[in-house]
């Protein structure tokens, strides 16, 4: 099976809900990590606010736009323009009750 089948496999069988949750805790690790280094402002924290909550922080990013693709792929797309309709006789003008 080639990487492109087992993808397009993964985008259609993926639980949106559950890559959404992975994704909010993925976040809140790395957020948590990146305001460790403002309270304590060591090499230690600071370090891994740069380099391990980032990742984290990305990695959760990347999720969420892996829920857009999802999301984009099971949408129906419309146009937002009405298809022009095709030009019709003038209707003739209706008589009032005082004519």
């Amino acid at each position: 099976m080639s990487l492109r089948a087992k993808v397009e496999e993964f985008l259609d069988t993926a639980s949106r809900s559950r890559l959404m949750v992975w994704a909010c805790v993925l976040g809140l690790i790395g957020l948590a990590l990146m305001s460790w280094s403002l309270f304590d402002q060591g090499w230690i924290p600071v370090m891994m606010a740069m380099s391990v909550g980032q990742g984290i922080g990305t990695l959760s990013f990347a999720l969420f736009l892996v829920i857009v693709l999802i999301d984009l792929r099971k949408a129906e797309f419309r146009p937002s323009i009405p298809p022009r309709e095709q030009p019709t006789k003038p209707m003739k003008p209706l008589k009032s009750k005082d004519d």
